[in-house]
């Protein structure tokens, strides 16, 4: 019994530390190309290593980090072309896995939905980007989870993680987060309907914001689609 305990506090910790090390990509405070220790990370959070290697080394599995034996972990660091794949695979699956919930239905997850995309508006309103990235997230993955396809949900949430590594830091309060928040509550409608086609084409929409977004060629034009 207590091994047990132990193992499942240590679960615990991880997914904690996994959770923190992930809005810490999402804002910048883990840097792309900069090398990364657990220990020095663990002793930040005030845990020990192993919960944070393990966390980094989940996070090496969904290619965001890299393991660098004897040095640590770096952040990685995606070229143009990187993104201009993920866009493509994001718009592959993305697209037509909301049609296909469309088709299906929500089930018991429009509650919860709805709830989300109240998150989203406020935390738009409140410039709260870490915030808004989360809810995002979330009402995204809940989305596809109605189709019923885990791996999809696994694919698209690795996807998605990979879009935010880059200029999401220059957002500051002055970003534009309302106009994406926006186009939440109008693509949940469309699902709710059971309107495969404009649930299509409003995630289509939504993501194809993404290009502008992560130009480097100079500020964003607008808050980040996700």
């Amino acid at each position: 019994m207590v091994l047990t305990g132990a193992s499942l506090q240590r679960t615990s910790l991880r997914d904690q530390a996994l959770s923190v090390l992930r809005e810490a990509l999402v804002t910048g405070s883990l840097e792309p190309g900069e090398v990364y220790s657990a220990a020095s990370l663990a002793t930040e959070l005030g845990v020990s290593t192993s919960p944070v290697r393990e966390a980094m080394l989940a996070l090496v599995d969904e290619g965001l980090l890299e393991a660098l034996p004897n040095r640590g972990f770096r952040v990685v660091s995606f070229t143009e072309q990187d993104f201009t794949e993920i866009f493509e695979l994001r718009m592959m699956l993305e697209v037509p896995g909301v049609g296909r919930a469309a088709e299906l239905g929500l089930g018991d997850r429009v509650e919860r939905l709805s709830h989300l995309v109240d998150v989203i508006e406020r935390t738009a309103e409140e410039h709260d980007l870490a915030g808004n990235l989360q809810a995002d997230r979330d009402f995204h993955l809940l989305l596809l989870e109605a189709t019923g396809n885990r791996r999809l949900v696994d694919s698209v949430a690795c996807l998605r993680d990979q879009t935010r590594l880059y200029n999401l830091r220059r957002l500051t309060a002055d970003g534009d987060l309302a106009g994406s928040a926006a186009e939440h509550r109008p693509l949940l409608a469309a699902v709710l309907k059971g309107d495969r086609a404009l649930a299509e084409e409003l995630m289509r929409r939504h993501l194809s914001h993404i290009p502008g977004d992560w130009s480097s060629g100079g500020e964003p034009q607008r808050g980040p689609t996700t």
